[in-house]
């Protein structure tokens, strides 16, 4: 008996250790992991501006020409989800999302921006507008590079816990080179 009751010490006392490593496991997965460190708004707002631009002016095959219809209405469903209102409620935002078509088209390049900066000009309360430097590099169908410089204000505004685009000051005079009226 005092062989049959030592055995069942051992093992009341191995389920006692197993429960306590268990349960000691589960506490440190739920710790925050150390490398995790909450962003500012402006770091998000910044994300959020890369991510646009990017998406904006990454064009990755050389458009037909003219441009059909059904790839304007795709690259306005694109866009959409970037801006804070609806292309119906600020009309001017059809233009914007053609530049970039419109200039890959005419200049028989795929775009690819590179190099971006940005940096704060004002920051209130979940809106922030934000300098911009950028090359755009077309990569025209004959081989040739180009680097265009472009530089602009984006005002972003934060609604529903995302960064939205309010308004784009973009670089008109370098658009206007590559897209002749």
């Amino acid at each position: 008996m005092k062989r049959h009751s030592w055995l069942f010490v051992f093992m009341l006392l191995s389920i006692i250790f197993m429960m306590t490593g268990c349960l000691q496991t589960e506490v440190d997965n739920e710790q925050p992991v150390p490398n995790e460190i909450a962003m500012t708004p402006i770091q998000e707002a910044t994300i959020a501006a890369e991510v646009f631009k990017t998406k904006e002016y990454t064009i990755g095959e050389v458009p037909e020409s003219p441009l059909p219809e059904d790839a304007i209405l795709e690259r306005y469903a694109e866009m959409e989800p970037y801006y804070a209102e609806r292309y119906a409620d600020k009309p001017v935002n059809y233009s914007y999302v053609l530049l970039a078509l419109k200039a890959a088209e005419i200049q028989q390049a795929s775009l690819q921006p590179e190099n971006m900066k940005f940096t704060v000009y004002q920051e209130l309360e979940n809106y922030v507008d934000l300098d911009y430097t950028m090359d755009l590099l077309l990569d025209q169908q004959k081989g040739n590079l180009e680097r265009v410089p472009l530089e602009g204000r984006l005002s972003l505004v934060k609604k529903d816990g995302k960064w939205l685009i309010q308004a784009d000051d973009f670089d008109s005079k370098a658009f206007l080179k590559l897209i002749p009226q």
